[in-house]
């Protein structure tokens, strides 16, 4: 049969498959916005989103050099003769605030600077999924399939939305005809568009499997794009007035893909890394690994950096696909790289926490943290937030600071 990159997509027409997780940039102008008030998201030195922009691009504003020193950490309460549940959740960053979630049903918001307590909000279910920010208002789903919004201020409640499934992705944000949108998706095979005002869906996308990633967005071509546990690459146009469209990527993507120039990169738990364009729905470039990805890519000017579960951290040529330098950790990455100018920053899941040359791969510092990392890590006022699988948000800063 020949094979078409997309096809429409018809409402229950694809079965999810059982995989593990799918059952039921370089510098950029510190300008930079997503929307507009009362909705934007402010990226001067923040990290409001997992991968910090609405492109999923995982590459920070500021430039972070090692060796860093450890600032604070921030311990959550926890019942005498128990132990803290892991945060898999990745943090995010606004106006001076840490925002994350715990598998133990509560939500933080800590100082970014003292890594002192602000508030704390207890949810329905635990978190395993990165929030969102946008404007005075933060957004996260949790394990109940609930997605929670919050006021930045004193989390307060706004509203909150049941959707059918748990929820592991994180949130992203458009203005769509002048007012702000967010969109997330659940194992309930839906990705959900919300109307911030009133907490209800505008609408609903049915895909054939659970829905992990968070969907990246393209603002010029209003496209909202995700892998599925359904072995395709979704597109979805935010006004709904174009067909849909489905690339085949061959694996399912538990993960987020990174976008920059029109180019998705994705690499999937069947051992392919890849690059498509997304307006012709065309693939540029495929590499076979045979490894299996949980973590999210990130994408610079000219590399494309991806960790696996080969113990490698490897930078590919993001025009050509070529592998330029591969760095191998002690165990597995789990964790997604994040890039700056001067280093790479990423945790593995040996407990150490890795600065790796970004132009050559090699190691340029490391830090035991003394438990495995698998959630993201997030950048802000030269302020690394790293969270551990023993429960504690840990912040580092460069040691002349």
């Amino acid at each position: 049969m020949k094979f078409s990159p997309f096809r429409t997509v018809f409402s229950g027409l694809l079965l999810a498959l059982i995989l593990p997780g799918c059952s039921d940039d370089d510098q950029e102008s510190n300008g930079e916005t997503t929307g507009s008030d009362p909705g934007a998201v402010s990226v001067t030195q923040d990290w409001p989103l997992f991968r910090r922009n609405a492109e999923m691009q995982g590459n920070s504003l500021e430039d972070l050099k090692p060796p860093l020193k450890p600032a604070w950490k921030f311990e959550p309460p926890v019942e005498e003769g128990k132990s803290r549940f892991p945060i898999d959740a990745s943090p995010v960053i606004s106006n001076g605030t840490v925002f994350i979630g715990s598998q133990d049903a509560l939500f933080f918001a800590i100082d970014l600077q003292t890594g002192e307590e602000k508030w704390t909000f207890e949810t329905d279910g635990g978190i395993k999924a990165p929030a969102g920010v946008f404007g005075e208002t933060v957004y996260v789903g949790d394990t109940y399939g609930i997605v929670y919004a919050l006021a930045t201020a004193d989390g307060a409640e706004r509203w909150r939305y049941e959707t059918d499934d748990q929820i592991e992705g994180g949130v992203n944000g458009m203005e769509i005809d002048g007012q702000l949108r967010i969109f997330i998706g659940s194992h309930d095979v839906n990705l959900y568009a919300f109307n911030t005002e009133t907490g209800k869906p505008e609408w609903m996308h049915e895909t054939g499997s659970p829905i992990l990633a968070t969907p990246a967005i393209i603002e010029n071509l209003q496209a909202i794009t995700f892998g599925g546990c359904d072995e395709f690459f979704h597109v979805v146009d935010a006004k709904r007035k174009l067909e849909p469209k489905e690339i085949q990527v061959g694996g399912n993507v538990l993960n987020t893909s990174a976008v920059r120039d029109g180019i998705a990169y994705l690499c999937h738990y069947g051992g392919v890394v890849m690059a498509i364009d997304v307006e012709s729905g065309e693939k540029v470039w495929e590499q076979d690994t045979g490894v299996e990805y949980k973590a999210s890519p990130a994408v610079g000017e000219k590399l494309l950096f991806v960790a696996g579960g080969d113990k490698r951290l490897v930078a590919y040529d993001r025009v050509t696909g070529d592998e330029v330098w591969a760095f191998r950790g002690r165990r597995s990455f789990d964790s997604s790289p994040v890039v700056c100018e001067s280093a790479v920053w990423i945790g593995g899941g040996d407990g150490y926490l890795y600065a790796i040359d970004p132009a050559t791969g090699k190691e340029l510092w490391s830090y035991d943290l003394g438990t495995q990392i698998k959630a993201s890590l997030a950048i802000s006022r030269q302020t690394l937030v790293v969270c551990g699988d023993d429960g504690v948000v840990y912040a580092f800063r460069p040691e002349d600071s």
